[in-house]
Parts: C-alpha cells; structure tokens; sequence
C-alpha cells in the first residue's frame, strides 16, 4: 500500500491502540501531539479500564484493504480482537462494503471499541454496520468509540453506518477521524436518534461527546464538535437545538463535482418538506438535516444518495 500522509490525530489513535492492546507505553512521550480532539480523558484510558469491575467490551479491528490489477478489492490485513468483526462483502452492481459488527449489540459503560480502516488506491467502498448502535444506560463510565480511516489516491469511499439509539442514561464519547488524499473522495453519513420513540422513551439524563475531523493532504479540512448533556428531552425541545425533533443526521462529503451537488441538493430542499441546510466550507460540503422519526430520514437518504450519481450507493445491507 502507498505511503499516506495521516495527521496527528491518526498518529495518536495508534498510540492510544498500542497502549492499551500492546502495553508499549508511549502515550506519555507524546503529550505535546494531544488536542481537543484526544484530551486527558484518552490519556487516563488505562487506568480507567483497571477501575472498571464488571465485565465490559474492549474491541479492536485493524484492516487494510486494497485494490489489485484486475479491479477487485480485497482485504491485505485484518486482526479483530473482542467484541468487533468486519466483512467484505462483494458486489457485481453495486459498491462493494465493508460491514463492521459489534457483537455485543451495543454499548454501555466503560465499552471501548477501536476501529482503524486502511484503504488504498483506486478503491470504491461503503463502509457500513451490521445493525444499529445502541448507546445503553451508563452508571459510572461513558461508552466510547473511535474510528479512523485513512484513505488512499483516487478513492471513493463512504462512511455509512446504520441509525445510532442513545437510550435514557446513556453516554457516549466518540471520535471519528478521516485522512484522505488530495484526490480522492469522501461521503459521510451519521445519524443519531434520541429514544426509542415506539416506546414513548425521554432522554432525562445522558451525555454525548461527538467530534468528527476530516484532513485531507495532512491539512484539516473539517472539525465538528457536538456535545449535549443533563436533560437531552428538554434541550431537544428547544427551538434553538433540535425543534422538538428526536433525529439527527450529518452529512459531509469532499471531493469532485462539489459544487454541482451542493446546487442539486438545494433545489431538492427547497421542493422539499425536510428541515435542513447545506453549504460549503473549506471544500467540504455540509448537510445537517433533522427530522421526527427514522422513516423520515431513510426517505430523506434515498433521495439525496441519487444526487452524488453512480460513484455512492446506500449500502445493501440497510434493506436487508
């Protein structure tokens, strides 16, 4: 695999990997390259996992995936330890996809999950989930999650993993870290849904701590930062948040044709019944859509995945 250039948050999620998995101490030696990305809470991992009593998950998958002479992608390096696996699934009309599967079927306090994804050159690739992530009550610990894809030349790869449930009393820190190259291309897709609402379930307590950076040619393109905490039902009622909706998604994507999709896009949702904004920062395109249940969002997704043409598709295994 070509050298990629990654930043300093790929570099400290490898250290934060080998602390804890490979006892190999070098966290410490390291703590100029500490932003508000990774802070003190990544730092007292360690220690934090010798407090935790009950039995929890610390899962890690390492994989690289690359691309041969006969246009077949094809996984080079794979390790899986824990409570997370992932396949390649190939397909002849559509995107390939990596599925990643927690088989603890969600998270709760003082989970760890580390996912590093490497892929390569000239791969196109939707890198989903098995199933929804559940965030369940936490008593002590939060959940954490991080993620970190680095990305080869003249790629089209997407991040799209299936809805996020953050149950009453959860908590949650996650991090999702992007290095691509100059040329390729990148789409994200996270949502985030507050309650089971077939239930009639209120978030009166949780906390979530989400941040997503995207550097692309080693420079950081993109940094988002959502934190909500105490009463979340109450905040998502404000008209200043969420307008009393209970669905969250995020989207970005960088990479070719970018304005033409930002114009298609705003054509679709001024024709549209869906509260949302799009605009473009830095050469990335921002879309944040909010919406009352999961139809809703689906339907939205549906329709904007046909504006970015033929390169991205929804990954398959949503309508399984």
């Amino acid at each position: 695999m070509n050298k990629i250039i990654s930043n300093k948050n790929s570099k400290n999620f490898n250290l934060l990997v080998g602390d804890i998995f490979f006892s190999e101490n070098n966290l410490n030696q390291e703590l100029n390259n500490i932003n508000p990305f990774f802070s003190s809470i990544e730092q007292k991992l360690k220690e934090e996992i010798k407090k935790i009593k009950d039995q929890r998950c610390l899962g890690l998958l390492n994989i690289s995936i690359v691309k041969n002479k006969k246009t077949t992608s094809y996984i080079e390096k794979h390790r899986e330890q824990g409570n997370i696996k992932a396949r390649l699934i190939k397909s002849y009309n559509i995107n390939d996809e990596l599925i990643i599967i927690n088989t603890a079927g969600g998270l709760t306090s003082g989970d760890i999950n580390f996912c590093s994804i490497r892929i390569g050159s000239n791969v196109v690739l939707n890198i989903t989930t098995q199933s929804m992530e559940k965030v369940y009550k936490c008593k002590n610990f939060s959940a954490k999650a991080y993620t970190n894809i680095i990305v080869g030349a003249n790629s089209y790869i997407s991040w799209m993993p299936l809805e996020t449930i953050f149950f009453n009393g959860g908590k949650l820190r996650k991090r999702i870290n992007i290095d691509i190259e100059k040329n390729s291309n990148f789409l994200g897709v996270e949502t985030m849904i507050f309650g089971r609402q077939a239930m009639g379930e209120v978030i009166n307590n949780g906390e979530l701590d989400d941040a997503w950076q995207v550097n692309k040619g080693g420079k950081l393109i993109y940094s988002d930062f959502n934190r909500i905490s105490g009463n979340i039902n109450k905040k998502i009622n404000n008209s200043f948040i969420l307008m009393g909706n209970k669905v969250f998604c995020n989207i970005i994507y960088t990479g070719k044709k970018i304005k033409l999709y930002a114009k298609n896009i705003t054509k679709y949702l001024n024709k549209s019944k869906y509260f949302a904004g799009v605009s473009i920062v830095n050469g990335v395109l921002l879309l944040k859509v909010l919406a009352k249940d999961i139809i809703e969002i689906r339907s939205f997704l549906d329709d904007l995945i046909i504006i970015f043409d033929h390169n991205f598709n929804l990954p398959k295994i949503w309508s399984c």
